[in-house]
């Protein structure tokens, strides 16, 4: 089978939004952008936005709303084409009267107005969460960003199911399980319990719920890997990126592709 090329930043951010049914306005309002600006980002044309550290600041958000590791994205990210970088410039002509050399008030003004072009530097960084805080101050509880009035505000995500890559506490035996290479050898279930056997031929998200309705499986997948996952059938699926994805159930393969829409498939196997 033809590999495919491993997706860039703006493709796993949509895949990501798609398999959890948000629409890009949704997004937009969360991140409090506009939806062009999530477009861009998403279609990874990054001339439309500014300075490459605003740029990572806006994928960082991103992630952290849709609740998939930032990392990746981020490394996707960095091997793009070189980002525009932004511009801080004087105006030419801002009406200030330039003092002549050697004087001390000439001086004096040209290094406030340094100063002031810097303060409002780090004023814009800070407000669109540009600069990466956790480097200095640690790893944070969630996204947050800045209102205009200076206080900090929690950015809350979509309603989201079960954390990512953990099953559910409710779901009754539910366990999901990654393996290196392949399926063989798996123990078998117990009674009641069905597994289905994920084999990722190119990145791909994959949602798993069981008979009662809990999240047993959620989470970005990576090329190369298999993945284990066992409850109660009937499954509900939502696999993105499908034609990547091989799916094997009770020892039979199943056919991704009459449930594929725009590269996410959504079924429910008995």
């Amino acid at each position: 089978m033809e590999t495919q090329a491993v997706p860039g930043p703006g493709a796993m951010l949509r895949m990501a939004r798609e398999a959890r049914d948000t629409s890009v306005a949704e997004v937009a309002a969360a991140l409090k952008m506009s939806p062009r600006q999530i477009e861009a980002i998403e279609n990874e044309d990054f001339s439309r936005l500014s300075g490459a550290t605003f740029i990572r600041g806006f994928v960082r958000n991103y992630a952290r709303l849709l609740k998939i590791d930032a990392a990746p994205v981020l490394a996707a990210l960095a091997e793009q084409a070189a980002l525009p970088q932004a511009e801080l410039n004087a105006p030419a002509d801002a009406g200030v009267r330039m003092p002549m050399s050697g004087s001390r008030q000439g001086k004096g003004l040209v290094g406030a107005t340094v100063l002031a072009l810097a303060v409002l530097g780090i004023a814009l960084a800070l407000y669109f969460d540009a600069i990466d805080t956790d480097y200095f101050l640690g790893p944070k509880s969630g996204p947050v960003t800045s209102t205009p009035g200076g206080a900090p505000q929690i950015v809350q995500p979509l309603p989201q199911p079960a954390a990512i890559g953990q099953p559910t506490a409710q779901a009754e035996g539910a366990v999901a399980a990654t393996q290196p290479a392949d399926a063989a050898g798996q123990p078998a279930p117990k009674p009641g319990v069905e597994q289905l056997i994920f084999s990722f031929d190119g990145s791909s998200w994959v949602e798993v719920k069981d008979a009662a309705g809990h999240t047993v499986f959620s989470q970005m997948n990576a090329k190369g890997t298999t993945q284990v996952v066992e409850g109660r059938p009937p499954f509900q699926l939502v696999v993105g990126n499908a034609s990547q994805v091989r799916l094997q159930y009770k020892d039979q393969p199943v056919d991704l592709r009459p449930h594929t829409r725009v590269e996410v498939a959504r079924l429910t196997l008995d």
